[in-house]
């Protein structure tokens, strides 16, 4: 088998649950001689609190070495396009910094409805999105994960917010994170690697070791997270390896 010459990584399940680092994950990732980056369909949060967390975790990160799934709706937007968002700052940021014009309540019909994990999450929320997609704006959404992990377990993600609003729209919505291709293709070009000489390592079959599959890419399932072995079993797009462990992801991969 090739030897891979990239890595991504995803962050919550994998490198962290919440504030807690997962055990072995920073040693190993310092020791890495190829190139790798964080890609999470978190987005909330921006590549520079993300990076700040990795960094006091005993990881040197910069923001440039974050992926967010909100980075990923936001390049899939037009500078001055407007959006009304429902997130947090990760969202907004993104989208300013894009150039995207973020409108609130009122007459304004958006070009897009952009949505994504919302711990505000509200039926008026829900009742605005609803008006401006049914008048014509475009249903983004950052991803559709039903669940994270963090310190005390797990919680809604995005995917229960998303699935209100297409449940009360009728529309289907376009998902940038993982698994589909849009953040997954923006990756590979800021590696400037190729898909089949790099490996995705995730806690969850849905996103991560399915983003892989969808990209041409191997993948590796680590069980400190969402998924576990006897789901993997059961899958329909099965990971490369399964690993419990940094340790075993060590001994596992051709690197």
């Amino acid at each position: 088998m090739h030897k891979i010459k990239a890595l991504l990584f995803d962050l919550d399940g994998t490198v962290y649950r919440g504030s807690d680092a997962i055990p072995g994950a920073a040693e190993f990732i310092r020791n890495l001689k190829i190139p790798y980056l964080f890609v999470t369909n978190r987005g909330n949060r921006t590549p520079e609190a993300v990076a700040e967390q990795l960094s006091a975790m005993g990881l040197s990160c910069s923001a440039d070495q974050v992926l967010t799934s909100a980075q990923a709706a936001a390049a899939n937007l037009m500078p001055g396009t407007s959006a009304y968002c429902i997130g947090e700052s990760g969202l907004t940021t993104a989208l300013e910094g894009r150039g995207v014009r973020i409108i609130g309540e009122g007459l304004e019909i958006p070009d897009a409805v952009v949505v994504s994990y919302d711990r505000g999450f509200s039926y008026e929320k829900i009742t605005q999105a609803l008006r401006f997609i049914n008048a014509g704006a475009r249903f983004i959404a950052t991803n559709d994960d039903r669940v994270i992990t963090i310190e005390d377990g797990l919680v809604p993600e995005a995917g229960p917010l998303v699935a209100a609003i297409a449940e009360a729209t009728g529309r289907v919505p376009e998902i940038l994170g993982k698994p589909n291709a849009p953040i997954m293709e923006i990756a590979l070009e800021r590696l400037g690697v190729l898909a089949e000489n790099t490996a995705i390592v995730g806690d969850n079959l849905l996103t991560d070791i399915l983003a892989g599959h969808n990209s041409s890419m191997k993948s590796v399932l680590i069980l400190t997270g969402v998924s576990t072995r006897e789901e993997a079993a059961l899958a329909d797009y099965k990971p490369t390896w399964i690993v419990e462990n940094y340790d075993d992801l060590a001994q596992t991969l051709p690197l």
